[in-house]
Parts: structure tokens; C-alpha cells; sequence
């Protein structure tokens, strides 16, 4: 199944059951619970459906009893495997579109180590080499590490008129990261309402120019810097990195529940680690689990984007500062990247896309 695919499809069952929920009223003669505003939408993930409730248009104490009315009803209806009904979450209200910028993807893992910020950072020079304009928020504030795997080092400076902040550029992606906001070394502590505050300056106060797509490379897990930028970002989508073994996977659940609940659909997953190949007989072992994404992926209805081996040169290229899409440009994982582009770009429509030569 293709990213646009799986979008038309979540779209679809989202507005059916919506158009459903129109007949279930307060009463007799009065109004649907949709137009009344007790329902604020339904976000739909596969088979897997949420119904968001807004309370502060629910007569207090009956929250529990309408949720018990709409999920039986919504569980009857065709293409629903599994209903969640719960409150929305309030940062779900504020959300901007950034001018210039045709889409915002967020890059997400369940866990740390899995090589989140290496996939977004060889997919981000991997989309810009197949001449889509990219750039790269590196809003992992408690580990900025893209300047790094780029082999970008200093402090980024304002644009000529003062107005905006520069952002610094690196085999045609433009990169703006906390990392290069502060002294080499130094520790960021940023928490609650810091992180409210600052996130989104490195949004709208950063001279991003005209953009196809901006890629966010988000901290692992769940945490107020999600919020923040779920809050003050219109994202299309999320790209999730996990490895095949049940924690990674686990928690990768955990995250994607989030964003669902967010009404921000994931675009599919990136499986890293998917596999070792021993360098004297090349037989592939599942070091780190197996498969675990593929069948997460049938599990909530959205495609695999790519499966990636365990490759020891890219976590070399990678402290070296030089993407393995640069450095290794004809290599087997090197072209995985590339079909990850070409099917990311494909699915959002953006970008004339040229042929990378090996």
C-alpha cells in the first residue's frame, strides 16, 4: 500500500464514520452529537478508529455514558477493527501552517538508538539530490545531533537585515538545529513552557525560504517537545523509525497512539536494523528481532517505507560528518534511501524528481 493510499483510505473511513455519528442525537428531536460540537472528530489509523469528544460542550458527568453509546455504534460499522473514544487534546486547536513551506514531516521513534536522526538526515540529502528543496529542523533538544552527521560545525548568524536567523546549508539542505545554537559542549536544559516558547521560534524565525518539504527530527518517545511542535506546525505526517525487536516496537505504538490523537497520520514505517549480514558467508541474522515493523505496520494499516539492514559504514560515515547517500552513493543501502525519498516525495506530491546516478 502507498503512502497516498493509506491517507485516502484513513480519509474516507474518518468521514464515513462522522457522517454515521450524524444519527446518533441527544434525544428525541434534539441535536446529532456531531453538530452539537460533543464530538470533535474522528481520527482514523488503518482499521483502528478515535473518536475525539470535546468536553466543554459535554453536560458534565456524561462523558462515560456518551462514550458508551458511541463506541458499540461506531464498532458496527464496516472497515472498523478497534474504537477508542476520549477527550481531544487541546494542542490540536493552534495549529499553523508555515508560509513557504508546502509540508512538514515529522521524523519519529518509539525509543532512542535506533537511528532515527541518521535516517532523517540521509533522507533529507537523499530528497534534495532528487531536486526536491528540503530543510531540516533538527528538534531533538536533548540531543541535537544533525549538525554532526553532517559535518556542520560553528554557530548559525542572522540574515542580513537582522530579521531572522540563517540557517546553514549542506548538500542542498538547509539545516537549523539547537546545536548550533550554543556553545560546542554545552548542555541544553529545556523544560515545559521553555520548550513552548523557544520551539517555535526555530519555526517562524528562521529564514527558511520556499520549501517543498521541511523535515522535523524529533526526539524519541513522548514528550512536551511533540506538543509543541503538533501545536505550532501543520504537519502532513509522520515518518516513524523503529528496529524489529518488541521494545522498539512497543514503544513506537505508544508514540503513534500520540500522534493519532493529534490527528496527525503516520505516512508509514522505516524499519532500521531490519538484519545483519555476516562479512565472511553474507548469511542475514535477526540480530535485533524480526520483522516486528512489518507486522506493526499490517497490524495499523500503513505501509513500510523502507527496510533497512544493520550497515557498520553508516554509523562510520555518520561520525565522519558525511552522509552515506554522499559517500557511498551506489551502495545497496545507499539506494534504499532513495526509493524512501522517491516514494515520500511520490506520495505527497511535491517536487520534479530526477534520476541520481550510481
Amino acid at each position: 500500500m502507498s503512502i497516498s493510499q493509506s491517507v485516502q483510505m484513513a480519509a474516507s473511513l474518518e468521514e464515513y464514520v462522522l457522517k454515521a455519528l450524524h444519527s446518533v442525537t441527544e434525544g428525541p428531536g434534539g441535536l446529532d452529537i456531531v453538530s452539537s460540537g460533543q464530538v470533535f472528530d474522528v481520527v482514523a489509523t488503518g482499521g483502528a478508529v478515535r473518536v475525539l469528544l470535546d468536553t466543554d460542550h459535554i453536560p458534565d458527568g456524561t462523558e462515560e455514558m456518551l462514550a458508551e453509546v458511541i463506541t458499540p455504534f461506531v464498532e458496527a460499522l464496516p472497515g472498523v477493527d478497534r474504537v477508542v473514544v476520549k477527550p481531544r487534546p487541546r494542542s490540536i486547536a493552534m495549529r499553523e501552517s508555515l508560509p513557504g513551506i508546502t509540508h512538514v514531516i515529522g521524523v519519529h521513534s518509539g525509543k532512542g538508538g535506533v537511528g532515527k536522526s541518521t535516517v532523517a538526515v540521509n533522507l533529507a540529502v537523499a530528497l534534495a539530490q532528487q531536486g526536491i528543496s528540503v530543510g531540516l529542523l533538527d528538534a531533538d533538544v536533548y540531543g541535537p545531533s544533525c549538525p554532526t552527521l553532517l559535518g556542520i560545525t560553528g554557530r548559525v548568524e542572522t540574515t542580513d537585515d537582522g530579521e531572522k536567523i540563517a540557517p546553514m546549508n549542506r548538500h542542498g539542505v538547509s539545516l537549523m538545529s539547537l546545536g548550533l545554537l550554543l556553545p560546542e559542549g554545552q548542555a541544553l536544559i529545556w523544560r515545559g513552557s521553555l520548550v513552548d516558547q523557544g520551539l517555535p521560534q526555530l519555526l517562524t524565525d528562521v529564514d527558511w525560504g520556499r520549501l517543498d518539504l521541511l523535515l522535523v527530527d524529533l526526539p524519541p518517545g513522548t514528550s512536551d517537545v511533540h506538543l509543541a511542535v503538533a501545536r505550532h506546525a501543520s504537519l502532513s505526517g509522520v515518518v516513524t523509525v523503529t528496529s524489529p525487536g518488541q521494545v522498539s516496537i512497543d514503544d513506537v505504538r505508544r508514540g503513534m497512539e500520540m500522534f493519532a490523537d493529534l490527528q496527525i497520520p503516520c505516512l508509514g514505517l522505516v524499519q532500521n536494523m531490519a538484519g545483519v549480514a555476516c562479512q565472511k558467508c553474507g548469511e542475514v541474522g535477526a540480530l535485533f528481532g524480526v520483522d516486528g515493523g512489518g507486522d506493526l505496520a499490517v497490524e495499523i494499516g500503513v505501509p513500510v517505507l523502507a527496510s533497512l539492514p544493520f550497515v557498520p559504514e553508516l554509523a562510520i560515515q555518520s561520525d565522519l560528518g558525511e552522509p552515506l547517500v554522499i559517500s557511498r552513493l551506489g551502495s545497496a543501502a545507499s539506494r534504499v534511501f532513495h526509493e524512501l525519498a522517491g516514494r515520500l516525495a511520490t506520495g505527497l506530491c511535491i517536487g520534479e524528481r530526477k534520476e541520481v546516478l550510481s
